[in-house]
């Protein structure tokens, strides 16, 4: 009987995960990509600079993030790599039960923020036929 609920709770599991992947994996216009790919080049001012600063400035601040990018990647990487860890440490003091009530919980939660974001996309969608 566990093994029956595994298998359809890993199945859950795995469809939720594809809808997630098919939803955001929409398409952005190609004036978007433009700019995203530009404000990336550039990198962003912290809050409340944008007034503050000339262009030089600007470009400065963007120098100073460029050299520290490496770094702090990395340091990223190895908290993410901590918390999985602890995580996982935390994951194991729980009882196959609990463990299964985890991930129905788990696959809940990641079918609820699918719905979600599809209902915004057609909202937006939606919004956007209406406009035109």
């Amino acid at each position: 009987m566990i093994q029956s609920f595994s298998r359809k709770l890993l199945l859950v599991a795995v469809i939720v995960s594809a809808a997630g992947f098919v939803i955001g994996s929409g398409h952005s216009s190609i004036g978007q990509e433009k700019q995203k790919q530009e404000s990336k080049k550039k990198g962003k001012l912290p809050a409340y600079y944008a007034d503050l600063v000339s262009q030089a400035q600007r470009e400065q601040i963007y120098a100073i993030q460029a050299a520290h990018e490496k770094k702090i990647a990395a340091l990223r990487e190895q908290l993410d790599a901590a918390e999985k860890v602890r995580d996982d440490e935390i994951e194991a003091v729980l009882d196959a039960q609990q463990k299964a009530k985890l991930a129905t919980a788990r696959a809940e939660a990641l079918a609820k923020k699918a719905k979600a974001a599809a209902e915004k996309k057609a909202a937006e969608a939606k919004a956007a036929a209406e406009k035109k």
